[in-house]
């Protein structure tokens, strides 16, 4: 399975003034087309940085409510690794369990779960950030009412924002500084951008790191508040 880099690059004066005001970078998948709602990855950055992973998931469940800031506690959970194309379904115990009936390039969840009237749920990825393993964290959270299903679909697609007062595997609903999308998946494994602080966004670096092609461009997204 093919690993995804992403390198990350930052001026000195830029480190300073990052520093100063506490914000930090955050890194997000967006989800069935929507904007992100979930911070995957958050940290205090380098002048040089560096974020790797590999298109495996588990998929999760959890007693958090989706509203800004709130944390994705866990209460359960299948292991990475997991096969689209099946129906992942969330006993009563609540244990999750494997059956077929699914849709192909895509997660079916199941909640029968008889422990409250809606659960949260979603995809969990790991990553290495800087050469330090960061494991469990959603990239995705949908509410799933009680005897009901969601599809959950993957993107290779990653938001990277700056912005102050967010933590990793929470929910965040407002974005305070632009987004760039960058597009992975195919032939682009690995992307390296700058911060450019005139506009706010990450840009493409002169790199040979970068393989980025004309049909796979990098989008620019404003602040939601």
């Amino acid at each position: 399975m093919s690993q995804f880099n992403l390198k990350i690059a930052f001026t000195q004066e830029q480190l300073g003034i990052l520093y100063a005001t506490g914000t930090n970078v955050i890194i997000a998948k967006p989800s069935d087309g929507r904007s992100p709602a979930v911070a995957w990855q958050v940290f205090r950055p380098m002048q040089s940085n560096t974020l790797s992973w590999k298109e495996e998931y588990g998929i999760y469940a959890s007693n958090s409510d989706i509203r800004n800031g709130e944390i994705l506690n866990q209460f359960t959970s299948t292991p990475i690794g997991i096969e689209t194309g099946k129906q992942y379904i969330l006993q009563s115990n609540g244990v999750i369990t494997t059956a077929g009936g699914g849709f192909a390039n895509a997660f079916m969840f199941s909640n029968q779960y008889s422990g409250k009237h809606y659960i949260t749920a979603g995809l969990y990825q790991n990553a290495i950030i800087n050469g330090n393993n960061s494991t469990g964290n959603a990239v995705s959270a949908t509410p799933v009412l009680m005897q009901s299903n969601a599809i959950i679909n993957p993107n290779m697609a990653i938001h990277i924002w700056l912005q102050s007062q967010v933590v990793s595997n929470s929910i965040v609903t407002n974005i305070t500084s632009p987004v760039t999308e960058l597009k992975f998946g195919g032939n682009v494994t690995d992307i390296s951008v700058i911060y450019d602080a005139a506009t706010g966004k990450f840009v493409p670096a002169k790199s040979s790191a970068l393989k980025s092609s004309p049909d796979q461009p990098f989008n620019y997204i404003e602040p939601s508040l």
